[in-house]
């Protein structure tokens, strides 16, 4: 049982009283009860918060040639994030021209917003009015895809960095590449 007893010096004068007071004795234990049974409550029906989570589909398997040959080439823009916070890109795949940016609002998000919506300031409506103009067919959609590759030495911060650049631009179609030769050799050529 918990008692709480209160101390203190008693008073030469109230000691020639008759009649002695007894302290005052409270019994702390129905409290300590109520108190443990609530905790208890609030630690058991409290939600716990869900992690957040991004989904990123890969395209089907595809090997050989004719797995290219079925992409527009000038869908495909290619992210390789580098060192020092730099990212390394270019569109499509037959001899890119590599350019360089960074992750600020004018650098990657203004190149994918670009590349994906045509610079129009309503994101998140693709590009149909102007496909015709492309050569793309009659009723089709702009449709791109973005490639993201990660550099060896390139900060594991740079991959989440530029998966919330293309959820903050509603990116229909991204994937994740591992960095191959063919790309380092891309990046050596750009760099001369």
């Amino acid at each position: 049982m918990a008692d709480v007893t209160p101390t203190g010096g008693q008073d030469r004068r109230r000691s020639t009283l008759r009649t002695r007071k007894r302290p005052a004795r409270i019994d702390m234990t129905a409290m300590v009860d109520v108190a443990f049974l609530l905790l208890t409550f609030f630690v058991l029906t409290a939600v716990m918060s869900d992690g957040q989570l991004m989904e990123v589909f890969s395209p089907p398997k595809c090997e050989g040639e004719d797995c290219y040959k079925k992409i527009d080439h000038r869908k495909i823009l290619t992210l390789i994030l580098d060192e020092n916070d730099q990212v390394q890109y270019y569109v499509g795949i037959e001899e890119p021209e590599v350019k360089t940016t960074d992750y600020d609002e004018n650098g990657m998000r203004k190149i994918v917003g670009e590349f994906i919506y045509g610079g129009s300031a309503s994101l998140g409506k693709p590009l149909c009015a102007t496909v015709n103009n492309e050569g793309l067919g009659e009723g089709r959609c702009w449709d791109p895809i973005i490639v993201l590759k990660a550099k060896n030495k390139s900060r594991y911060g740079n991959l989440v960095d530029a998966l919330d650049e293309l959820s903050i631009l509603k990116t229909p179609k991204f994937t994740i590449a591992p960095f191959t030769v063919n790309d380092s050799l891309l990046l050596a050529q750009a760099s001369k």
